[in-house]
């Protein structure tokens, strides 16, 4: 198409197509009117109407006619933009009508936390949230007990030695290590995998942080180049470190630093959920083990979980919480046994190896940290149950780290000479796993251990007083000179066990570093708040977050609220185990356990379906048992009953018993729904070796699972030797899970006396002690 000769472009022969459908639109208007015009308008309705449909049929008119005049492109196009913006105006109206609707609905109804300050505003106004004014109080509180342990151990960087960096994995405690949610995940030379959703805005935070961390290495590079070589010859009884980052390559030195930042982010976490959530009012630390757990040889008062708990006491109730340690450890000296199996240690036959299946009823399943101490009797791959532990304690409700004490160590590192203890400490970083040896953290201290035991002064001997820092605890010095406590406290060792001054290290330790996660926590909480970001999202799971119904009363609603808000994040994938059995600890829950031995902070996981004439016992002990003969003698002598109540033990052994046929049936209901692995267990009271006497050989004791007799030839002494494995898994030996799992165990006679061969009892009744499922 041409226009005086030029060529038109396509959009000016569409503006001249319309231009002339305009004309002939209006040619046929003035062709068609009456000519008439009422300036003042129509004088009655009825005119108005006909003068209305007339216009209107006109309109239609000249409407349809250029409609037929347009070719079909043209028609498509308009069609085309005519729809586009009636949906546009639908859209638009529908929102206006939304907001509308939504600003007329109840206050009350809208319960869902938002983002930024306005999520932190209406959080500050929950029950016991973590307001700023806590958030000051417990800054200074733990800024005046590192303070206090700074002094107490001879300056900042000594403390730190001692405290912080002689664990196994040493702590860096820097809130600069801390892993935003785009750094968790490592590549294979160790360097920082970035996060698909990660935002790119961070990518110069990150570089920042990268130039941050060179210039924090060089400084602690040089700080210990100074301070190495003094410490080295002061260290001469020494093992090869297999985590030691000087004989590191550049690949293993970038997995070593990653691995700090996991376990730094991981304290970190802990300490902020516990803090920030208002439906948690206690912070508990459970601890399982030996008699180096229970504190043997001591007063209970003096064990490191009663000194741990009043040391870091006063942090957490700054923050308006509760800390409670408790303490499940369990060498119970059981008086009626032979003196060949006293000195196998484990007086009810308890071992590292079933009390880990019994973490859940053993300590709160609510813990927020896991303390292991199995020291002395841990033979054969004790990594497997510590690998098994750390493993089902993410399946626990606070997902607590998992924290191992050890009443020995070497000069230059605790355990980090064993192979299988690095690689926990490595793979296991980012779940916070490390451990703490008590004579590692001494030595760290930097006195002259190895000369003293050359002049024959051994201070790790037994009934030893002073460490070579201090010659009482630091409540013993509160003592006058003449009470007979104040030394009996500045015992480094008593037997094998730790004295009062060896466990005060170990709790120190312990609160030096948690102390520290608090700090840290809390400075990315004030900076989160002041930057006007929400203080949830960075530790709970937002998507999860629910509205409170209308049908709520307002209490129950909040409450509602809260749970929700402060749900966790889906559970991390912990990999492959290194060493522990899949069809055991990949499980998505933990054990279910019935533990009837004592104490037990937890729930059972395992119901008594009927009792039938079975009984319940526990070791009846007294005060004194497993104190020490020096504590025994002072407190004897003060005559006090409160003294006699904070030294006697809590552990103690127990069981259920049957000794004839006329007992009846116990049976026990197994928790069928978490159950997955189709594995029972069962333990026997008391002694080490029970297991095959008191189940195996015992022809008058029948075991059944649903009715059916369990084939004995089929079960296993596992996995040590009080207890037995009574089935091996779901579809194996014809043993299927079903909705209902009744276990009974039932005597068809009367049982014979006892009798002792060589070191294992056969006993006169059958007593369990524990039944595990899972």
């Amino acid at each position: 198409m041409e226009a005086d000769g030029i060529q038109l472009t396509k959009s000016q022969q569409q503006a001249r197509h319309l231009q002339r459908l305009h004309d002939e639109e209006q040619s046929f208007l003035n062709n068609n009117t009456n000519g008439t015009s009422r300036e003042n308008g129509y004088e009655q309705d009825e005119y108005h109407d006909d003068e209305y449909h007339y216009h209107q049929s006109s309109d239609m008119a000249v409407l349809s006619t250029a409609w037929s005049r347009l070719s079909f492109p043209m028609r498509c196009l308009l069609s085309i933009l005519f729809g586009m913006s009636a949906v546009y105006t639908v859209y638009t109206l529908g929102v206006t009508e939304g907001v509308r609707e939504e600003n007329h609905q109840p206050l009350h109804n809208n319960n869902s936390f938002k983002t930024g300050q306005e999520a932190n505003e209406q959080y500050l106004q929950l029950s016991h949230a973590f307001t700023p004014t806590l958030l000051k109080s417990t800054r200074l509180a733990a800024k005046e007990l590192i303070g206090t342990l700074h002094d107490y151990y001879g300056g900042e960087e000594k403390a730190k030695d001692m405290l912080m960096r002689s664990w196994q994995a040493g702590w860096e405690l820097d809130g600069e290590l801390f892993l935003s949610g785009d750094e968790t995940v490592s590549n294979e030379d160790g360097t920082l995998k970035d996060n698909d959703n990660a935002n790119d805005d961070h990518d110069k935070d990150s570089k920042d942080d990268d130039d941050k961390l060179t210039k924090r290495q060089k400084r602690k590079k040089k700080h210990k180049a100074n301070n190495s070589d003094e410490r080295d010859l002061k260290k001469t009884k020494t093992v090869k470190a297999l985590n030691d980052p000087r004989d590191m390559n550049l690949q293993q030195k970038l997995r070593w630093e990653q691995s700090k930042r996991e376990r730094v982010t991981k304290l970190i976490t802990t300490m902020a959920r516990a803090l920030l959530n208002p439906n948690q009012v206690n912070f508990i630390i459970g601890t399982i083990g030996s008699s180096v757990a229970a504190g043997h040889d001591n007063c209970h008062y003096d064990c490191y979980e009663s000194q741990l708990e009043r040391t870091l006491q006063g942090v957490f109730e700054a923050a308006g919480m509760k800390l409670i340690v408790q303490n499940a450890g369990e060498y119970k000296h059981l008086t009626i046994r032979n003196q060949q199996q006293q000195k196998q240690g484990g007086g009810c036959g308890d071992s590292h190896e079933n009390q880990v299946f019994c973490i859940t009823h053993n300590v709160s399943p609510n813990v927020d940290i896991i303390h292991y101490s199995w020291t002395y009797f841990e033979k054969g791959t004790p990594e497997i149950q510590r690998e098994s532990l750390i493993r089902w304690g993410q399946r626990m409700q606070h997902r607590p780290m998992v924290h191992h004490l050890v009443a020995r160590g070497k000069s230059n590192t605790c355990e980090g000479d064993v192979e299988a203890n690095v690689k926990l400490d490595d793979v296991y970083a980012k779940v916070g796993y490390n451990a703490f040896c008590i004579q590692t953290g001494l030595y760290a201290g930097g006195h002259d251990y190895v000369t003293e035991e050359e002049m024959g002064i051994n201070r790790f001997g037994w009934r030893y007083v002073g460490d070579g820092y201090h010659n009482t605890t630091r409540y013993g010095e509160l003592l006058p000179d003449d009470d007979p406590r104040k030394e009996s406290l500045g015992t480094v060792f008593r037997n094998w066990h730790p004295g009062p001054l060896g466990f005060q290290i170990a709790a120190d330790a312990f609160a030096y570093v948690y102390a520290n996660g608090v700090l840290m926590a809390i400075d990315i909480i004030e900076a989160d708040m002041n930057s006007g970001l929400s203080v949830l999202d960075r530790w709970f799971d937002s998507s999860n977050r629910r509205r409170a119904t209308e049908e709520e009363s307002h209490d129950d609603r909040e409450l509602t609220t809260q749970r929700s808000l402060f749900q966790l994040p889906p559970h991390e994938d912990l990999g492959d185990p290194l060493y522990c059995d899949p069809l055991h600890c990949s499980t998505s829950v933990p054990p279910s356990c019935l533990n009837y031995e004592k104490p037990t902070f937890g729930t059972a996981g395992i119901r008594v379906k009927d009792q039938a004439g079975w009984n319940i016992w526990h070791e009846d002990n007294k005060w004194s048992n497993m104190v020490g003969k020096v504590d025994t003698a002072i407190f004897k002598a003060k005559n006090d009953p409160e003294w006699f109540k904070k030294c006697k033990h809590l552990d103690a052994c127990g069981g259920i018993f049957a000794s004839e046929a006329s007992d009846g049936e116990l049976i026990f209901e197994l928790p069928s729904t978490k159950m997955e692995s189709g594995v029972v267990i069962a333990c026997g009271c008391c002694g080490k070796k029970v297991g095959e006497s008191m189940f195996l050989q015992n022809a008058k004791l029948t075991i059944k699972i649903n009715g059916r007799v369990l084939d004995k030839s089929k079960m296993e002494v596992w996995p040590n030797l009080k207890c037995v494995r009574l089935t091996n898994g779901f579809g194996v030996d014809g043993f299927e899970k079903e909705e209902e799992m009744l276990l009974s165990f039932e005597l068809n006679g009367k049982q014979p006396q006892v009798k002792v061969i060589g070191d294992v009892e056969e006993a006169s009744e059958v007593k369990i002690s524990h039944v595990i499922a899972l």
